[in-house]
């Protein structure tokens, strides 16, 4: 990796950053300008990581370790900077498109896209979902909660334990009935409900660790999309169901809001932190890496799991990096 810097950063239109903006550390592990520089190893990004999370990774770090050491080496994006560094250094003001593919348990590869942006001295994170909404009159939306129902008053059926505390790790317990017509306004109001609430989690997790990055989130109709010529990052149809489904093949009415958190941070290209084949048979429940129970990539339809710094990190990190001339993650492994 030594060497790298300089080009990654000219390539990124980043000089500016100097040594900083693609590892270059002090001895107190913040990033510095100027001089020759190498990246920092994983370990040490990962003690930085340690110490911003403080006492809910005791016990844990060996886990977390290996989930940043497993999603750099699968990034096409090439860099390792400061952790210190990307949070609270002197990264210059810009804004950078980030996209392309990250690989899911060695099977699939899933779309990743968002805009981070540096302004003010601190970080924004932008999403956009567009979605199709279900084909034919008369469908029904199958939705997790009785949230909708001060939008839709007495449109929506709202009987049972909303699924965000059914004390169940099945992301669609099937614990009560909340339902509604699938008519525009409750399109509507659905989208609007989670462009209000899904960032809410990576924003309070944020705050929570003293990060300074806000997130927006945006779900729209694709039509609207379509017609204002908006930036969309992820396209899909709206399935009106629950169900367990790749996040790049639908955006589904029944999950609650805790996995649509989940979900979104595949977008900015955070993979799962559970076993790859657990609940093969059933679906659910995942089993968690060990450890990994209190993270929203570990476990998703939990409301007190937490978006950690290691992941605030591995989003914000690819602002510092070349863009890859190919989206496969593996390019550069073989010379």
């Amino acid at each position: 990796m030594q060497g790298r810097c300089a080009a990654l950063l000219a390539a990124a239109g980043l000089a500016s950053l100097g040594a900083a903006g693609c590892g270059g550390a002090s001895r107190d592990g913040v990033g510095v300008a100027g001089g020759a520089a190498r990246e920092p190893t994983i370990e040490a990004v990962a003690a930085e990581l340690e110490a911003m999370s403080g006492p809910i990774l005791e016990g844990r770090e060996a886990t977390f370790r290996g989930i940043l050491a497993d999603t750099v080496a699968k990034d096409a994006y090439l860099c390792l900077p400061p952790a210190r560094g990307v949070f609270h250094g002197d990264a210059p003001e810009g804004e950078r498109r980030i996209a392309g593919v990250m690989p899911h348990y060695g099977l699939f590869f899933g779309p990743m896209s968002y805009l981070v942006r540096r302004r003010g001295g601190a970080w924004e994170v932008e999403v956009r979902i567009a979605v199709e909404p279900p084909a034919g009159a008369g469908a029904w939306l199958e939705l997790p909660d009785c949230g909708l129902a001060g939008a839709l008053g007495g449109a929506i059926a709202c009987r049972g334990t909303p699924y965000a505390r059914a004390g169940s790790t099945d992301a669609c317990p099937g614990s009560g009935e909340f339902t509604a017509r699938a008519t525009p306004a409750a399109i509507r109001a659905l989208l609007a409900r989670w462009s209000a609430e899904v960032e809410g989690y990576w924003n309070r997790d944020a705050r929570a660790f003293g990060l300074p990055v806000r997130y927006d989130f945006d779900f729209v109709l694709a039509d609207e999309a379509r017609g204002r010529a908006l930036r969309v990052d992820l396209a899909v149809p709206l399935s009106p169901t629950c169900g367990r489904t790749p996040y790049f093949s639908a955006m589904r009415a029944g999950w609650s809001l805790p996995v649509l958190a989940h979900e979104v941070g595949h977008v900015l290209g955070l993979l799962d932190e559970y076993e790859a084949l657990s609940g093969i048979v059933r679906c659910y429940p995942k089993t968690p890496f060990p450890g990994a129970e209190i993270s929203r990539m570990g476990l998703s339809m939990r409301e007190e799991t937490r978006l950690l710094p290691i992941h605030h990190y591995l989003v914000l990190r690819r602002f510092f990096c070349r863009a890859p001339a190919s989206i496969d993650p593996y390019a550069d492994a073989i010379r």
